[in-house]
C-alpha cells in the first residue's frame, strides 16, 4: 500500500478514510459518502451518468482509486483463489494474508456493495421507467452484489437503501432466489426490447461493459444465471438444474466464443491491479498458479505474468545475500509465507497487464468481469451432472473452454492440441527460492487429457482446474469455486495463525464487518442466525456444503 494513507487523505472524504482504516466514530452517515462537495448536487446528475459508479465498483475502480480495489478483493479473494501471493509483511505478518483477518481491510468490499452499487442503481431504478435501462441496471446490480455476498453470507439487500436505524440482512438463500428471479426478468425484458427495436447501441451509451448490445447484456445474464445456479448444486439441485437449463436453452443464450470477454471498458480508467503490483509492489503471482501452470508446461503462462526480472533485471537473492540466476524464470509466493523483508519478494513474478505485449506494463488493459470460456466449463459440468446444455458433450465443452482461453491469448492451434492431449503432466512442486523452508510439493494431481473412463470427481477436478486458469486474475470467482468444488487444489497455507481454521483447511468466508458490528448489530445479531456456525472465517456459506460433488 505505497504511500496509501497519503493517498486516502488526499482523495477521499474523512467519512470514507475511517471506513478503510477499520475506525467507525465518523461511518454513521452512509447516505453522505457519495455527495461530491466540490461537483454537482447529487439530483441534477444525468440519469445516464449514473451507471458509471456501479459499473466501476465490480472491481471498485470508480475514479481510479486503486488501494480501494486492493481492500476490496486483493487482499483476500485474490490471495484465496491462489492467483496471488503478496510480498509485503503488512502488520508484521499478522493480516489476511495468514488468516490473522483484518477488520479495516475487509470493511470494504461491503461498503462498496451498499454505497457503489446499491445506492446508485436504486437511483436509477427510481428515476425511470425505461425497460432496456431498468434491466441493465439490474443485471449490473446482480453482478456486483453476488461477489460481496460470496464473500460474507448474508447481506442487506431487499431491505437497503430504504431508510431507518436498522437495516435487515437477507439470507443468502434468499439472496440467490432473489438474483435468479432478477436476472430472468432483465433478460425477459431486455429479449422483449430486442425482438421489438433491435439493439439501439446509441441509446445505452452509458454502457462500459457489453460494447453498447443489449443483445450481449441478455448473454452476459444468462451466463450469470448459469453461473449462480450451478453455485448452488449442492444444496438445491432441482431449482439448479431447472435455472442453468433455462439460460442455456434462452432464445439468445450464453456467452459463446463469438462474444468478447465482459470487461469495463472506459479510457478513463486504469488497471487497478497493476497499480498494486507494479507502483505499489503489493502483489505477485501465487505460488499456486505456478505450481499449476509450470507443471502443465501450459503456453499461456508467459501471456499471463512476467518473469523474474520484470523490474529492471532485479534477481533474487538467498538469505546468504548470493543472486540465484533466477531472471526470465516464473515464480510466485506461496500463501502465508511469513515476509522478513519486503526487498526479498519484490522481484517476484507479477500479472502481466496487456496479452496483445503492446505494453507489459500498461494501466490501460482491463480486468475480465466474465470471460467467455467460463460458460463453456459451466455447461461442460452441467453435461456431466446430467443436465441439457445445448448440445456438445462434457469433453467438448472441457475443450472448446481450453480453446477460448488459448484464443484469448493467442496460443496457436499446434500448441492447444498438444495441450489436450497430454495425459503425463500434472501439478510441478513449488520452489520458495529465498526461503527453502516454504518450498512444498505439488497438490493438484490432475491431467489435461479428457478420459471418459474416470470418475466424474476426475473429470470435474480438470473442468474446475481449466476454468480456473481461464479465468486468471478473477480471484474473486475463483475463490468461490474453490470453496464449493474444493479444486483446484492449493497449496496450503504456510503459516496459518488463525484462532479459527484448522491447520491444512482454507478460509471460508469473512465475518461481518466492524462497520456494521458497531453501527447496525441488531440486523447483523440477526444475520448470524442465519449462518451455519458462528460469525468466523471457518463458517461455510450457505451453498459451501461439505464432501463430495456428486
Amino acid at each position: 500500500m505505497k504511500n496509501i494513507i497519503k493517498q486516502i487523505i488526499g482523495i477521499v472524504p474523512a467519512t470514507l478514510f475511517c471506513a478503510v482504516l477499520g475506525f467507525t466514530a465518523c461511518t454513521d452517515n452512509f447516505e453522505s459518502l457519495n455527495d461530491n462537495p466540490n461537483g454537482l448536487n447529487p439530483e441534477n446528475i444525468p440519469l445516464v451518468m449514473r451507471f458509471a459508479q456501479p459499473q466501476q465498483s465490480i472491481y471498485l475502480n470508480y475514479l481510479n482509486r486503486d488501494y480501494e480495489y486492493q481492500l476490496q478483493q486483493n487482499l483476500n479473494a485474490d490471495l484465496y483463489s491462489g492467483y496471488l501471493g503478496t510480498p509485503n509483511d503488512f502488520g508484521g505478518n499478522n493480516n489476511n494474508n495468514t488468516y490473522v483477518m483484518n477488520d479495516g481491510w475487509n470493511n470494504q468490499a461491503f461498503t462498496t456493495g451498499m454505497i457503489n452499487i446499491l445506492k446508485p442503481i436504486s437511483q436509477i431504478l427510481d428515476l425511470t421507467e425505461e425497460t432496456d435501462y431498468i434491466a441493465i441496471a439490474k443485471i449490473i446490480r446482480v453482478a456486483a452484489i453476488h461477489r460481496v455476498s460470496d464473500m460474507y453470507g448474508p447481506l442487506p439487500y431487499s431491505k437497503a437503501m430504504k431508510g431507518g436505524t436498522v437495516v435487515g440482512y437477507d439470507s443468502q438463500e434468499q439472496l440467490y432466489k432473489t438474483f435468479l428471479e432478477e436476472l430472468t426478468e432483465s433478460v425477459n425484458a431486455l429479449t422483449t426490447f430486442v425482438d421489438t427495436n433491435g439493439d439501439q447501441p446509441g441509446r445505452i451509451t452509458f454502457d462500459v461493459m457489453c460494447g453498447q448490445s443489449h443483445t450481449r447484456w441478455i448473454r452476459f445474464a444468462n451466463t450469470l444465471r448459469l453461473r449462480l445456479a450451478m453455485r448452488m448444486v449442492k444444496v438445491d439441485p432441482a431449482t439448479a438444474k431447472r435455472e442453468a437449463e433455462a439460460a442455456v436453452s434462452q432464445k439468445y443464450g450464453v456467452l459463446t466464443s463469438a462474444d468478447a470477454n465482459i470487461e469495463v471498458k472506459d479510457k478513463g480508467l486504469t488497471n487497478p491491479l497493476r497499480t498494486i503490483a507494479v507502483d505499489y509492489n503489493d502483489s505477485s503471482l501465487g505460488g499456486s498458479f505456478e505450481s499449476i501452470m509450470k507443471g502443465y508446461d501450459d503456453p499461456r503462462l508467459p501471456e499471463m505474468a512476467l518473469p523474474v526480472g520484470w523490474n529492471g533485471d532485479l534477481d533474487i537473492h538467498g538469505k546468504d545475500g548470493k543472486p540465484l540466476n533466477k531472471i526470465g524464470q516464473y515464480v510466485g509466493i506461496r500463501q502465508g509465507i511469513p515476509i522478513d523483508d519486503k526487498n526479498n519478494y519484490k522481484m517476484y513474478s507479477i500479472p502481466k497487464f496487456d496479452v496483445k505485449d503492446a505494453d507489459k506494463l500498461t494501466t490501460k488493459y482491463p480486468l475480465p468481469i466474465m470471460k467467455v470460456a467460463e460458460a463453456y466449463f459451466l455447461r461442460a459440468e452441467g453435461v456431466l451432472r446430467g443436465w441439457s446444455m445445448g448440445g456438445g458433450t462434457a469433453q467438448s465443452l472441457y475443450e472448446e473452454g481450453i480453446k477460448a482461453s488459448f484464443d484469448e491469448y493467442g496460443i496457436s492451434a499446434d500448441k492447444y492440441a498438444a495441450y489436450i492431449a497430454d495425459d503425463v503432466k500434472m501439478a510441478a512442486d513449488y520452489e520458495n527460492p529465498y526461503d527453502p523452508e516454504y518450498s512444498c510439493p505439488g497438490v493438484n494431481k490432475v491431467t489435461v487429457k479428457w478420459n471418459e473412463a474416470a470418475d466424474n470427481e476426475t473429470k470435474l477436478q480438470k473442468i474446475i482446474t481449466q476454468k480456473w486458469i481461464a479465468m486468471f486474475p478473477e480471484g474473486q470467482e475463483a475463490w468461490s469455486e474453490f470453496r464449493r468444488t474444493g479444486y483446484p487444489k492449493l497449496l496450503p497455507v504456510a503459516d496459518n495463525r488463525s484462532k479459527f481454521i484448522p491447520k491444512g483447511e482454507f478460509i471460508k468466508r469473512l465475518p461481518f464487518t466492524l462497520n456494521e458490528r458497531n453501527t447496525n448489530l441488531e440486523a447483523v445479531e440477526e444475520a448470524r442466525t442465519m449462518l451455519k456456525g458462528p460469525d468466523d472465517p471457518s463458517t461455510r456459506l450457505w451453498w459451501d456444503v461439505e464432501g463430495g460433488n456428486f
